[in-house]
């Protein structure tokens, strides 16, 4: 279940907790997904922090056999033991310096594709899986492209004169069969799936998340990265959603 998912069930957790904790008091652009429907495919082009349940949905119904996995596995935490425990040879390298320590791995792999299931299986809040992926045999429509940095400024408000630009993130493709596309809708779009019909083409989903108040433990031993990491968020999540040309709003409170 994606973070923003769980947001709309109304069972935000600390996953969800991760993916707020870069937000402030105020009105932030968050995370957009476009997804475009067609017989046999779906192509979508996503912001950072969509690219995990993009993924999976490769991984879900993507070809048996070997896959080109190539990119980067960022995560706050050591957990390097956990990813020893793999088939796949993973090399990590530790940041300098005195902030909060970031690690590394650099992925170049030709693996079966149980393998690469298998590095989702150690996921958690804090780990980003910014990897690309496609068959080695070349079946189509497969693929995902992921950079494999961060975007310098995240995601931005477009110029309201100007048209609004395509996510850039994560894009690619995937086979359009039932399991995939129910996975897709689900993660995505659970609260107006029932708008999605057979001859839908294009869906367009702009997630803004507005903070209206920050508790901040009241602890003096903690650092202020400790307290920044453990304060609770009160906002909304306000999502913009177009199918097909019709505009839906919704929102949701939250409190994580």
């Amino acid at each position: 279940m994606s973070w923003v998912m769980k947001i709309i069930k109304g069972s935000p957790d600390e996953h969800t907790h991760a993916k707020l904790v870069k937000y402030g008091i105020g009105s932030h652009p968050g995370p957009r997904t476009k997804l475009t429907l067609s017989k046999a495919s779906i192509k979508f082009k996503a912001d950072l922090d969509q690219e995990k349940d993009i993924l999976r949905g490769y991984l879900l119904g993507a070809p048996a056999g070997t896959h080109k996995v190539k990119g980067t596995i960022i995560t706050y935490s050591d957990r390097t033991n956990e990813f020893s425990q793999l088939n796949m040879p993973i090399s990590w390298s530790k940041s300098k310096g005195k902030g909060t320590p970031v690690f590394k791995a650099k992925v170049d792999e030709v693996a079966p594709i149980e393998d690469i299931r298998a590095l989702f299986e150690v996921d958690d809040p804090t780990t980003f899986y910014l990897l690309s992926i496609n068959p080695r045999d070349g079946t189509k429509p497969w693929k995902v492209t992921t950079k494999t940095s961060f975007p310098k400024g995240g995601s931005s408000e477009e110029d309201e004169e100007s048209d609004e630009k395509d996510p850039v993130f994560t894009k690619g493709a995937l086979g359009n069969t039932p399991k995939v596309l129910d996975y897709l809708l689900n993660t995505y779009l659970p609260d107006l799936k029932d708008k999605v019909e057979p001859k839908t083409k294009n869906i367009m989903i702009r997630n803004n998340i507005e903070i209206l108040d920050i508790e901040i433990p009241d602890d003096p031993s903690l650092s202020f990265a400790e307290k920044r990491r453990l304060a609770k968020k009160h906002g909304k999540l306000i999502r913009a959603v177009t199918i097909d040309g019709k505009d839906h709003t919704l929102e949701y409170d939250f409190l994580v």
